[in-house]
């Protein structure tokens, strides 16, 4: 599992922002995945991962007053974030630990959850595994991943397309899985797992909603930037992705169409 300073994306302000106009977009996805596992009122949750809460308050409205949510990260900072945000929303169902959740005692749990997280783990199954030795019989093991590999634009753009490069080759490069949505059954079989059942969507829009799904892509690319550069991709400082962004949507026109990453959503019981 990545260092809290090993992660790719960082824990900067700027990044947690992000995450905040990502989670507006892609919770309803999660949320349906979560869902159909089984994740219900009065659970106990483990969230790997907290990233700036997202995932956590999600559950946490699944589960209700009467469950609880307990968030484990290796990073400090988006804990304090996430922390901050759940004191501010009045959310009480939440408990925040710092650590591998995969090596800390934190008790017994009825699911397993996270999202966005397993894709920067250098042995995804390995860390299931462990995870799944937290749960209790019958419990349910559910992770929403992405896949890279179909973002794309109709009428075609090929700025949307070489942003879209950009992003893959720096994720590849840091170490993480850019296709992992569509690997999730092959980890959870080598972590030892049932097969799960999959889900599979993506952000798609037409006319002025395509600003979301190309911005997201355009948002993740500034925070990739200094990956990107160091990979000789761009000269530093060009391009000025807000300005892509504004390109891909002139590409588009009034009617054309963005389709964002794959979604995809694995669950099993034990």
């Amino acid at each position: 599992m990545p260092t809290g300073n090993d992660y790719v994306l960082g824990h900067g302000r700027d990044e947690l922002e992000r995450l905040a106009r990502q989670a507006r977009l892609v919770d309803p996805i999660t949320r349906r995945y979560f869902v159909s596992a089984g994740i219900r009122e009065g659970m106990r949750v483990l969230d790997v991962g907290s990233g700036a809460g997202h995932t956590a308050m999600l559950l946490a409205d699944i589960v209700g007053p009467t469950g609880e949510v307990v968030d484990a990260d290796l990073s400090r900072v988006a804990i304090e974030w996430a922390t901050r945000r759940m004191s501010d929303a009045g959310v009480r169902n939440i408990s925040f630990r710092h650590g591998d959740p995969s090596a800390m005692d934190l008790g017994r749990f009825d699911a397993i959850a996270g999202r966005y997280v397993l894709m920067f783990m250098p042995d995804p199954a390995a860390t299931l595994a462990r995870l799944s030795g937290r749960l209790r019989p019958g419990g349910t093991v559910v992770f929403h991943e992405p896949d890279w590999t179909d973002a794309r634009c109709s009428p075609p753009s090929a700025t949307y397309r070489q942003v879209c490069d950009w992003i893959r080759q720096a994720l590849v490069a840091s170490g993480a899985d850019d296709v992992l949505g569509t690997r999730l059954a092959a980890v959870f079989a080598l972590a030892g797992l049932p097969l799960p059942t999959l889900g599979f969507d993506a952000l798609v829009a037409a006319g002025p909603p395509a600003r979301d799904v190309v911005r997201l892509v355009t948002d993740l690319a500034t925070t990739l930037r200094p990956d990107i550069e160091r990979l000789g991709l761009v000269a530093s400082g060009d391009p000025d992705f807000a300005e892509m962004a504004e390109s891909i949507l002139t590409d588009l026109g009034p009617h054309g169409t963005a389709v964002g990453r794959a979604e995809i959503g694995a669950w099993t019981t034990i």
